[in-house]
């Protein structure tokens, strides 16, 4: 070989290096590039062999777990990280791994290095072996610590809300009126049950103590069906009403309601009745003066 030959071949050789020199200083940059995204990504992404040894973590793994890379590579952290109970999930996780199902949206609670409870939603795919064989378990975790506590939050006041709602409601289809100083009128519709009734009882009394009120007038005009637990409650409800002092009045008694209470054997010994609201307000007055001549 000629000496021209030599020093073409060399410079040849010196382009190649150099070309592949580039071309490894591009997969370095890439690869630091790569390496960033995955360090400051906003989510938890981790690395763990099949019986859940750490091979990776990034920065915000560490962050949420309160555990360095240092301290966790090549340990069995889910033991430590999902302590008693909270392995259950875990095992079910591993489980789908295992059998070669990638894991969609897995929410697991996790505990962390300070003893703090946090929850996260996972997502993961898995590398295998050219036999089959389960080899890694790649993981992204998000926290949804916050997002979870602010949803349960939200369902708490929503149900806070449905029951003051459903305490107006019961309120609202219980009113009880004042007529004069010593008369209240309490008009009942719809149904009776037994939620119903209770109300009925604790707001005629509260009613009747409060206004200190000698008759109270319970008209079920509005009452769709009188059964036997109606006529007990207002029997009960008329029992206590005199224990304070109040007389009861019960009105809109129709002439099917008249036929349900004789035929359910109902005594309603103590309780003046009468046929329309009209006359038992009129009663009610009437006694009220008398009372007050007396």
């Amino acid at each position: 070989m000629t000496r021209a030959e030599v020093d073409t071949e060399v410079a040849e050789l010196q382009r190649r290096v150099a070309e592949l020199e580039h071309q490894l200083a591009q997969v370095r940059q890439e690869r630091d590039e790569y390496e960033q995204i995955v360090q400051r990504a906003p989510a938890l992404i981790s690395r763990l062999t099949p019986d859940g040894r750490v091979v990776y973590a990034n920065t915000t793994c560490e962050q949420i777990i309160g555990y360095k890379l240092e301290e966790v590579i090549g340990q069995e952290l889910l033991p430590i990280l999902y302590p008693g109970e909270l392995m259950e999930p875990v095992k079910e996780y591993l489980r789908i791994a295992a059998e070669g199902g990638d894991v969609r949206d897995y929410e697991l609670a996790l505990r962390t290095r300070d003893g703090e409870l946090r929850t996260l939603t996972w997502n993961s795919f898995h590398r295998f072996g050219p036999d089959g064989e389960l080899l890694e378990i790649v993981s992204l975790g998000v926290d949804v610590t916050a997002r979870k506590a602010s949803e349960a939050a939200h369902q708490r006041l929503q149900e806070q809300i449905i029951a003051m709602q459903a305490a107006a409601l019961v309120a609202l289809s219980t009113p009880l009126i004042p007529i004069s100083k010593g008369v209240v009128v309490m008009p009942l519709i719809g149904s009776v049950d037994e939620e119903r009734a209770r109300q009925i009882m604790e707001t005629l009394l509260s009613g009747i103590s409060r206004s200190q009120a000698s008759t109270a007038i319970l008209d079920i005009t509005g009452v769709a069906t009188v059964d036997q637990g109606v006529a007990h409650a207002l029997l009960q409800a008329a029992r206590a009403a005199r224990m304070l002092g109040a007389q009861v009045v019960l009105t809109g008694i129709r002439p099917d309601v008249a036929q349900t209470l004789v035929s359910l054997g109902t005594h309603l010994e103590g309780i003046i009745t009468r046929g329309t609201l009209e006359s038992g307000i009129a009663f009610a007055l009437a006694r009220e003066q008398a009372g007050a001549k007396e």
